[in-house]
């Protein structure tokens, strides 16, 4: 079944948006009568009939909507975007795919690219919940300074978990890292970050430790910025398959 994305779908006729109803038009080349599906991203799968197609605009009817609860526990995943912007879009798209419920960009001292482009990043998430028929559409938050990121979980009581994937760091050799699968609880909501190409900085991951982030690994080999994002969503959904 074909699903669209409609945030303010109701029962009843509904237009879609000029994208929406292009799509159903000139590449489904749809036709009335024909039945689709549409998603608000909230939990709602709505069920429709195309009522009429034109190029700008398509009407349909729409029925009672099924209705999924949302993803329980939650995780979130601060990421750096990377240099090139091909590689985060993938990142977005894969992890919608996972099952990552919210995504924080970041900019860090080691930042590449500290151009945000909200507006074709959360398409890349619409076009990847519709086509992996997911109910609910991952929060896309505003790009924003680590250190304000980090204002924003300080002193948080009965928070979610906070986990901090970065590389050795020589500076301080001490430092302890725990295997990502050990460290993190089943069970619980989840904030992970991810640094840049580079890695954080060491005041970066001296600031994390302040605000109560676990330092974790995810195994000997070094991972791109997008790799170490997809894995993480994929050992929060083990572990908490496994609990």
């Amino acid at each position: 079944m074909r699903r669209f994305y409609a945030p303010e779908v109701k029962p009843g006729p509904h237009s879609l948006g000029a994208d929406e109803a292009r799509h159903l038009g000139q590449v489904l080349r749809a036709r009335p009568g024909d039945a689709v599906e549409l998603a608000d991203g909230q939990g709602a799968v709505f069920p429709a009939e195309v009522v009429s197609v034109g190029k700008r605009e398509a009407v349909l009817q729409v029925g009672i909507p099924a209705c999924f609860p949302i993803p329980d526990p939650q995780l979130t995943l601060w990421v750096a975007p990377t240099k090139h912007t091909d590689r985060f879009e993938w990142f977005l798209e894969k992890a919608c795919e996972c099952g990552v419920s919210r995504i924080q960009p970041i900019w860090t001292g080691r930042s590449e690219r500290k151009v945000e482009k909200h507006e074709r990043w959360h398409r890349t998430l619409v076009e990847a919940m519709k086509q992996s028929q997911r109910a609910w559409l991952p929060e896309l938050l505003p790009a924003t300074p680590l250190k304000e990121a980090l204002e924003t979980v300080k002193g948080a009581v009965d928070g979610p978990w906070l986990g901090l994937a970065h590389c050795p760091v020589p500076e301080h050799p001490e430092w302890q890292r725990q295997s990502i699968t050990e460290a993190m609880p089943a069970g619980s909501d989840a904030v992970l970050a991810i640094g840049p190409e580079g890695d954080f900085t060491p005041d970066e991951i001296e600031a994390f430790g302040a605000a109560g982030f676990t330092p974790v690994t995810m195994g000997t080999h070094r991972l791109r910025t997008e790799t170490a994002a997809l894995y993480a969503v994929q050992a929060f959904h083990l572990i908490n398959a496994l609990k």
